[in-house]
């Protein structure tokens, strides 16, 4: 993954917005931070701007992942290939559930 393929402005299936831009900066709205598996619903969202990082993975050990740093905290979104197009996901809770946020860019309007 390169830098192209992910600036730009992404929508979510749990609501998140994400808007990526060139500079390595980003504004996020209504991230989930934090999952309440009991009730299966998110009971923390963030939203601000930071800076973004695309991680190379270690073969073997890690897989890319696009990164986000918003203040203090730190995320990291898997990428997802549906059909021609890549996907951003972050994992709701224990990744063993498979509950996640799934985002997809928008295309320029």
């Amino acid at each position: 993954m390169t830098a192209a393929d992910v600036v730009g402005d992404w929508t979510s299936d749990c609501g998140s917005t994400l808007t990526v831009a060139p500079d390595r900066t980003f504004t996020v709205r209504d991230f989930p931070v934090d999952y309440a598996l009991v009730s299966g619903s998110v009971k923390r969202l963030a939203a601000g701007h930071g800076t973004w990082y695309l991680f190379a993975g270690v073969e073997g050990v890690a897989p890319q992942t696009f990164d986000l740093e918003i203040g203090e905290e730190f995320y990291s979104l898997d990428y997802v290939r549906e059909g021609n197009a890549t996907d951003l996901r972050t994992d709701l809770g224990d990744p063993d559930d498979n509950r996640w946020c799934e985002f997809s860019r928008r295309p320029r309007g």
